[in-house]
């Protein structure tokens, strides 16, 4: 028998998916600016006059959503962490296809290198199908995690050659791999917020009939 009892986790979710939304918005912002900034970059390599005024407030933007960006997505990580632990609590409350892994290790296993390239999508899938009691063909889930190895990878060489670049050249590709990243970045947060909203509606789905087979009314999940 479960020690977990089940909680609806609708509200939590809801404000989950406004701040991964936002987040989005805000790489889509970044994506703007580094494109400015690879402008006077490329204007500075041809032997163009750059305007000094223009250059120096569009570098004090880019500092100020780098800010803004690290901040979301430390207030989005531990949302989206405190979301995960919910979810695995919940798919314990199962009768059948309960997942293999506990809560904690849900969260756990993002923290782990190499081990946090595969392990998180196979616990979602764990936790997708106890919801949905048979294995999942859903296309979110594969599509969220593509995103995630993706803007890693991305993320891992915009910092190889953001800490390499000296001279105009390096810049300018340094800032080519900056502007992929806030790309990829967008595109992670939107198929991490479809993710979001199909794990959870699984969830209450799953709860809504088991409410109904305690009362004994037949339900089918479709």
């Amino acid at each position: 028998m479960s020690n977990y009892v089940f909680r609806k986790s609708t509200g939590f979710t809801e404000v989950l998916i406004s701040l991964i939304l936002l987040s989005a918005i805000l790489n889509g912002v970044a994506v703007v600016y580094g494109y400015h900034q690879y402008e006077l970059l490329v204007s500075a390599k041809n032997g163009v006059d750059v305007n000094m005024d223009e250059a120096g407030s569009i570098l004090v933007h880019q500092l100020m959503i780098k800010v803004a960006q690290l901040g979301f997505r430390v207030i989005v990580g531990i949302q989206f962490l405190m979301w995960v632990y919910r979810m695995s609590r919940n798919a314990h409350c199962v009768k059948t296809g309960k997942p293999t892994s506990s809560p904690g290790w849900a969260v756990g296993c993002y923290f782990i290198p190499v081990l946090n390239m595969w392990k998180p999508y196979l616990i979602m899938k764990e936790i997708y199908e106890a919801f949905r009691q048979r294995p999942s063909y859903s296309k979110v889930l594969p599509l969220w995690w593509t995103a995630w190895v993706l803007s890693s990878a991305v993320g891992c060489f915009t910092s190889y050659y953001m800490s390499r670049a000296e001279t105009v050249g390096e810049l300018l590709v340094a800032s080519r791999w900056a502007i992929a990243l806030d790309v990829s970045l967008v595109f992670l947060d939107v198929a991490a917020a479809l993710m979001v909203y199909v794990v959870n509606e699984a969830s209450v789905e799953w709860y809504e009939v088991t409410q109904y087979e305690d009362l004994g009314v037949y339900w089918e999940l479709v």
